[in-house]
């Protein structure tokens, strides 16, 4: 019997992960990525002996999907732990934090002691409830996706635990306002904050999407560009160097943002694409994000943060202040890498400017937290534009990616979906969707 022949579009987590679980139940599987690397929005950019990951540069220990791949393919070795000390900025001090130390909670300076013996009772209670949920599958969160952040936040904390811990919590890492947000987000990461541990991979974290594509012929630097279904198969048109082409599979895995797959679809009848997840993927919104890093003289001690966020009410157009040092280890090198991540309205108020322009705005805003960076702004190692960086988990959405997996997994298919969308914005849910996504393929037709 000859295998079915699926093409996966998309070679990130979710796409390499739909790969490879199609690949192992002996599919015939071609990926197609439309960049010249692997990773998404996980790539990680090399120059010499310097290396930087564009999007995602951690991993915690509560991403199971990604444990289980290290050791299964051999580089758990490569997955080191970052002391994740973390400086917040109020504007008039700098204040210290390791998410991993009570005493370090107990001596931050930002909030009073009530509100920290309210956090603490907050976190505890949640605590209790980790093994309920998981950031990956949206049917543990629906429950909780009612509400906002900032409205979970104004029913059940102080302003100042909102400002000063749970927004920084979420924002230098989506960079979303908590406003927009579901709430089952931030419940989920408190339940995990206690012993929660942060690693990052040595050679890069596009390492984890590498390790799923034993067996899948890959094609980089070739773009998708339409979709049909004919016949009970699938016409994938592409675009390469060498002009168009199209190829035909028994069915297909889409794993890019929402926006490009309702492009690749938008012209398949309701019949092929119903209109429950049609609807689903047009109302997608993204966050966008400007990642600016600078290659700059060493420090002559180590800071000893791992990142500096601003903090306080009001919006913050730098995101994050992150510095590479802390994964460098012993590598002998006279300079460090410095990251800035500008947040979501910032990055859209400025994604047209020159990497110039940018890099002086990004170093002006830094320094306004970091007094310690030298005024003359650095050389810049990589300018990364994202106008389409985070997916926006609004209010609902949770819900909705129930039945929009749900949807999906009805027999008689021949076009699915996977990305990070469809769960949360971390590596973790993006290997969850892919995985989902292959699961849904094998349902048997009726």
């Amino acid at each position: 019997m000859t295998p079915p022949r699926v093409a996966v579009i998309g070679g990130g987590p979710a796409g390499c992960a739909a790969a490879q679980a199609l690949r192992e139940v002996g599919c015939s599987v071609q990926l197609f990525e439309q960049t010249a690397e692997l990773g998404g929005r996980t790539w990680t950019y090399r120059d010499g002996p310097d290396h930087l990951d564009t999007g995602a540069g951690f991993i915690t220990n509560f991403y199971p999907r990604v444990w289980a791949l290290a050791k299964t393919h051999g580089f758990a070795s490569e997955v080191r732990e970052l002391n994740r000390v973390t400086g917040l900025h109020n504007g008039r001090q700098l204040a210290r934090l390791d998410v991993s130390s009570p005493l370090s909670f107990l001596l931050f300076p930002l909030i009073s002691l009530v509100d920290k013996l309210q956090m603490a009772w907050w976190t505890l209670r949640l605590t209790f409830q980790r093994s309920e949920l998981d950031l990956a599958l949206p049917d543990r969160l629906a429950r909780r996706d009612t509400r906002s952040i900032a409205e979970m936040a104004d029913q059940d904390l102080s302003p100042a635990i909102y400002h000063h811990l749970v927004r920084p919590g979420i924002e230098p890492f989506w960079y979303f306002a908590c406003e927009d947000v579901s709430a089952a987000l931030a419940e989920t990461l408190t339940a995990h904050a206690a012993g929660a541990r942060f690693y990052y991979v040595a050679g890069g974290i596009d390492r984890i999407c590498h390790a799923m594509l034993d067996g899948v012929t890959v094609t980089t630097g070739v773009s998708a560009t339409r979709v049909e279904v004919s016949g009970g198969k699938v016409q994938l048109s592409l675009s390469s160097p060498s002009g168009p082409s199209v190829h035909e599979f028994d069915k297909v895995v889409i794993a890019t943002t929402a926006s490009v797959a309702n492009r690749l679809t938008q012209e398949l009848p309701e019949t092929v694409i119903p209109w429950a997840l049609r609807g689903f993927l047009q109302s997608q919104t993204y966050a966008a994000n400007i990642h600016v890093a600078f290659r700059m003289p060493r420090f002559p001690q180590p800071l000893g943060l791992n990142s500096i966020f601003p903090t306080g009410p009001g919006a913050h157009p730098l995101a994050a202040l992150s510095f590479h040092r802390p994964k460098d280890g012993d590598k002998p090198t006279h300079h460090e890498l410095v990251s800035v991540y500008l947040s979501d309205v910032e990055s859209r108020r400025v994604m047209q400017w020159s990497d110039a322009d940018l890099a002086r705005h990004a170093w002006t805003l830094s320094r306004s937290i970091c007094a310690v960076l030298p005024e003359a702004v650095p050389p810049v190692l990589h300018v990364n534009r994202r106008p389409e960086a985070i997916p926006v988990h609004g209010v609902g959405r949770y819900q909705q990616a129930v039945a929009f997996q749900q949807a999906q997994a009805q027999s008689g298919r021949t076009i699915f979906f996977a990305g990070d969308y469809l769960a949360t914005a971390t590596i973790d849910g993006a290997i969850a969707t892919g995985r989902a996504a292959a699961e849904a393929m094998m349902v048997p037709q009726r």
